[in-house]
């Protein structure tokens, strides 16, 4: 087919009206599967890319207290027999944690800095750039700064220590996370301040964060810390990939339930027509042969029918998945995606990110397919004689 022929396709067109019933479900059922496919694909990939992202903000390697089996506070002391070890480059204490403000039910994300300390995370490292704090103010997100007002916190807030005992801390100014939903609880002071929240004493912190000059070495460097500190718990880059790549493998459970229950239900109706023709369609057939048409005539037409159903469904499936994912922020199929607090979908933002690999995966899966399946009984149908397909 070199050119369009538009009489065949007004024709196919027609024939598509004149059988809306039919032609309705083949449509609803078409949408929904690419629907269906492209969600997944679209909430995989966009999680995949943040986490991505969020994995090179990280230090190349954090080392972890346990005792009894549950995180503790680390001694700073170890930082200095850490950098001992060849391979490590620097490496810093770091004082974080989570703050429950009970008042209003909501969790604070408390990041303890130095002054002249290079952060890790670009969008920290903004921050002090602007800001200047000292022992008594700290920087606040914007969405905390309207939970410190339900509660008539302004400009300051009063921390309970372990003890009982408050600390207060002046709101010196507040900052908008944009994308970086992560961080819409976010705290930032001073790290002397923070331990005085969290309880630590002096030579007291959170865990030791590490970065290695040469990044193929961080197994081999992870593994030299487990041998000299065996209570301590190490976590690498690699092992946050490692870890995170394991929820979205497609042997997932319900993922691939999913995946099959969408394509075997699409082959079903594929083989159903595939199989034959009606008699209302083999006549009609029969028709136009006696009225001249030949054999390409009819499979043109018969194409032009099939690529408008199968082109418009898969259209307007993709839009829908569109639709779905990046902005209702994939309700119910998103919660495939959370596990046991090791991944939350609804701390993400989803932005747009679609690989067209997949959309391409989609495509051939479904649009092809579908117009073989109505060019095939065709063409057998189409090479007899007008007659005989009439009878």
């Amino acid at each position: 087919m070199s050119k369009i022929n538009f009489y065949l396709l007004e024709y196919a067109y027609t024939y598509i009206l004149r059988h809306k019933s039919k032609n309705f479900f083949i449509v609803t059922v078409f949408t929904l599967l690419v629907a269906l496919l492209a969600s997944l694909f679209f909430i995989t990939t966009s999680v995949e890319h943040e986490l991505t992202s969020r994995i090179e903000n990280q230090p190349d390697i954090v080392v972890e207290n346990y005792q009894a089996g549950k995180p503790s506070s680390i001694n700073v002391l170890l930082l200095d027999k850490l950098l001992e070890i060849d391979g490590i480059s620097s490496g810093k204490i770091r004082v974080q944690g989570s703050y429950y403000f009970r008042a209003k039910d909501k969790t604070f994300h408390i990041v303890g800095i130095d002054a002249f300390e290079q952060q890790n995370d670009p969008f920290i490292q903004k921050l002090l750039n602007i800001y200047d704090l000292n022992s008594s103010s700290m920087l606040v997100s914007k969405s905390v700064q309207d939970v410190m007002k339900k509660a008539y916190y302004t400009d300051y807030f009063n921390f309970i220590k372990p003890d009982g005992n408050l600390q207060r801390v002046y709101i010196k100014a507040s900052f908008d996370t944009a994308k970086r939903v992560e961080l819409k609880n976010l705290i930032v002071m001073q790290k002397e301040t923070a331990k005085k929240i969290f309880g630590y004493a002096a030579n007291q912190a959170t865990d030791i964060a590490l970065d290695v000059a040469n990044k193929n070495e961080l197994d081999f460097i992870s593994s030299k810390i487990r041998l000299i500190l065996p209570n301590v718990k190490v976590i690498s880059k690699n092992d946050l990939r490692v870890k995170y790549e394991k929820l979205f493998n497609y042997d997932s459970g319900v993922f691939l339930s999913l995946f099959v229950i969408a394509i075997f239900t699409f082959f079903v109706i594929i083989y159903d027509k595939a199989n034959g023709l009606s008699s209302e369609e083999k006549r009609e057939i029969g028709i136009l042969k006696a009225l001249g048409w030949r054999v390409e005539d009819v499979l043109h037409a018969k194409f032009y029918e099939a690529a408008l159903l199968s082109f418009f469904s898969f259209f307007l499936g993709l839009l829908l998945a569109f639709i779905y994912v990046f902005i209702l922020k994939a309700p119910l199929l998103g919660d495939i995606f959370m596990h046991e607090n090791l991944l939350n979908i609804h701390t993400f933002r989803l932005d747009v990110y679609v690989e067209l690999s997949y959309v391409l995966l989609i495509f051939l899966l479904s649009v092809p397919i579908y117009i073989a399946a109505t060019l095939i009984p065709s063409w057998r149908v189409a090479t007899l004689d007008a007659d005989e397909v009439m009878r």
